[in-house]
């Protein structure tokens, strides 16, 4: 037989033999260590409850024959017989009682001169209700049970007579109990061995020779021999799939025969049925001509179409917005020029007469962009150094901040330069920032953040963080779509956010929005970062 290893461990027989093998050696070894285990407890069992029968006879045959231990030989005699040879009870040791509740030795079956007592720490036992053993350390090695039972007095209601103390060695049923270990160690190997090999021989016999045979079918049946059966003669589930596999045989043999009668009628019809194939194959690419080039032409269409949809809405907001706005506008600023023509004002009102008309020329210059919103915009790009970008748009800020209970905090490292347009960058946060007032009725807190992304893009990501009410989730796939708000009639035009979208990808980055309704909202974008010349 070829055995190849790497290939029975694959095997269903490997995997049965060495998960039952693990089982039963486990049971087996676990059995051994139990009775080993418990024969150790029982003999410790035994020796305990000798020593205590050793010293309940003493304290019995006191009581009965010389409670006033007027007769010390026949109390020696008593000992003798009682640690004899064997030496199992190996010294017992006889005290009574004195005065001051001590006691003092009487008698004892070792040498007398060697016993350890003293009358203080034995006193004690002379009041324990019961027979008190413990296991002690033999100064030699080993241990021993070690026993104190107090003499009962014979009269009644009255203190003990004396105590017996009395030891019992462990050594012999040590060596007994090790020889048993020894004999379970050299027992189990061979016993092992037997049930692995029976295991084998039994998955063998039940799985792997019917398994082998029904494979060897089933390979024969794969390189074409309809012919092949299964020769699995057995009652159980290995016997039923041979014979299912057996009938699946025979039903595929006859499919076989039905087959080949088929394709030889198929191959007649293909003969006239490729010519009109050819034919309808010509037509359909004709077809798939005519329709790429009606997709094309329906693309190009389309394209026009949403680029002068685009222009339309585009150039109807501006038109609207110029109205609107360009008016008041032009009213405000010549206001502002005749004030600043009066002398006499404060250095401090000239300055800020000077910022307001210079933001009103920058909403100017915004009307003007919405205008050529159909045209691609020329970025005006240099170093933009954020945090003092920051810090003068907070100035432009102030009062409208208190007005509206808002902090602003800045969290920008000092080596965030970006490469972006001012003016854009001026409309892009405005935007934000008054979107984040807007959603804070009742005042809150502004975060202005920026952190370096890894990669080799160079990017730079800002995130503008409010405390406000937050956005619907249902809203939020929608925030980038022009004319689309959700802020009250008359507070918002929904051209917000597609303009900062705009500007955004305008330089070459994107832009996302964090929400949780009544958590506050993030509007995340990235920039690109200044590139810096060595000097």
């Amino acid at each position: 037989m070829d055995f190849r290893p790497l290939a029975w461990l694959r095997s269903l027989h490997a995997k049965l033999f060495i998960v039952t093998a693990l089982v039963t050696s486990a049971l087996t070894i676990a059995v051994a260590y139990s009775i080993v285990r418990n024969s150790r407890r029982e003999f410790q069992e035994y020796t305990r409850r000798l020593v205590v029968e050793a010293a309940q006879t003493v304290e019995t045959d006191v009581v009965q024959r010389d409670p006033q231990f007027k007769d010390p030989r026949k109390l020696e005699e008593l000992l003798q017989s009682i640690a004899g040879e064997d030496r199992a009870i190996f010294q017992i040791d006889v005290f009574k009682r004195v005065e001051g509740g001590k006691v003092e030795l009487v008698r004892s079956s070792g040498d007398e001169d060697q016993v350890d007592w003293n009358a203080t720490d034995l006193g004690p036992y002379l009041d324990i209700q019961s027979p008190q053993n413990s296991l002690v350390e033999l100064e030699g090695g080993g241990q021993a049970w070690k026993c104190y039972l107090p003499i009962a007095n014979p009269r009644p209601h009255r203190p003990s007579i004396g105590l017996v103390r009395a030891y019992c060695d462990l050594e012999r049923w040590e060596d007994v109990w090790q020889a048993n270990l020894h004999k379970t160690y050299r027992t189990l190997p061979p016993v092992l061995a037997g049930e692995f090999i029976l295991l084998w021989v039994i998955l063998r016999w039940l799985i792997s020779d019917p398994l082998s045979g029904l494979v060897k079918a089933m390979e024969r049946l794969e390189q074409g021999e309809t012919d092949a059966r299964a020769q699995v003669q057995r009652r159980d589930e290995l016997g039923y799939l041979a014979t299912r596999f057996n009938a699946m045989a025979q039903r595929l043999q006859r499919a076989t025969k039905e087959r080949e009668d088929l394709i030889q009628e198929i191959q007649a019809f293909n003969a006239g049925l490729q010519d009109r194939i050819d034919s309808a194959l010509g037509e359909v690419q004709d077809k798939n001509r005519e329709l790429g080039q009606m997709v094309e032409r329906v693309s190009l269409l389309r394209e026009e179409l949403s680029q002068q949809e685009r222009l339309a809405v585009a150039g109807q907001l501006s038109a609207t917005f110029a109205h609107e706005v360009g008016t008041p506008l032009n009213l405000v600023n010549g206001h502002l020029q005749i004030l600043q023509t009066q002398g006499g004002l404060p250095e401090k009102t000239t300055e800020r007469l000077g910022l307001i008309q210079s933001q009103i020329q920058r909403v100017s210059d915004i009307v003007r962009r919405l205008l050529d919103m159909t045209r691609r915009p020329q970025l005006s790009k240099g170093e933009l150094h954020l945090e003092a970008f920051l810090q003068d748009m907070q100035a432009l800020w102030a009062p409208t901040l208190v007005t509206h209970g808002v902090q602003i905090h800045r969290l920008v490292p000092p080596d965030c330069v970006l490469d972006a347009d001012r003016k854009q960058m001026e409309q892009l946060f405005l935007n934000l920032v008054n979107n984040a007032m807007d959603a804070m009725p009742e005042g809150g807190e502004i975060t202005l953040s920026a952190a370096r992304l890894l990669g080799p893009e160079g990017l730079w990501e800002i995130r503008v963080q409010d405390s406000g009410q937050g956005i619907p989730p249902e809203a939020l796939p929608q925030v980038f779509k022009p004319m689309f708000t959700t802020k009250p009639e008359g507070k918002g035009t929904g051209l917000g956010l597609p303009i900062c979208r705009e500007i955004v990808r305008g330089h070459g980055g994107d832009i996302r929005i964090e929400s949780e309704a009544g958590k506050g909202t993030a509007v995340v974008f990235t920039l690109p970062e200044a590139k810096m010349v060595a000097v």
